[in-house]
């Protein structure tokens, strides 16, 4: 699995919750981070929340970038308030 993101620029890991389920014992972000790592990719690290992955993206996107959320449980709420939320905080550089 963790191959899969061999061609992406950048990889952000957000925290990993069990979707109703028992947590598996060495499962979270930061492993799947390393596990990324492990295999070459150099630009994969963990994220704390939404906002702290707008804080990141906002001033390293630019027009024709891509940013693609996969996941469970709120990652779509997180992908459909990124829009307006990396325009509000380029705002708040830009004033």
């Amino acid at each position: 699995f963790q191959a899969c993101f061999n061609e992406a620029d950048q990889v952000y890991v957000a925290p990993v919750y069990a979707a109703g389920e028992d947590p598996v014992a060495g499962v979270d972000g930061g492993t799947l981070v390393d596990g990324i790592k492990s295999l070459g990719h150099r630009h994969a690290q963990t994220i704390e929340d939404r906002e702290h992955l707008v804080r990141i993206l906002a001033p390293e996107l630019e027009p024709g970038d891509l940013v693609l959320c996969l996941g469970a449980g709120d990652i779509t709420k997180w992908a459909a308030k990124l829009p307006d939320e990396l325009q509000a905080e380029r705002s708040k550089v830009t004033a």
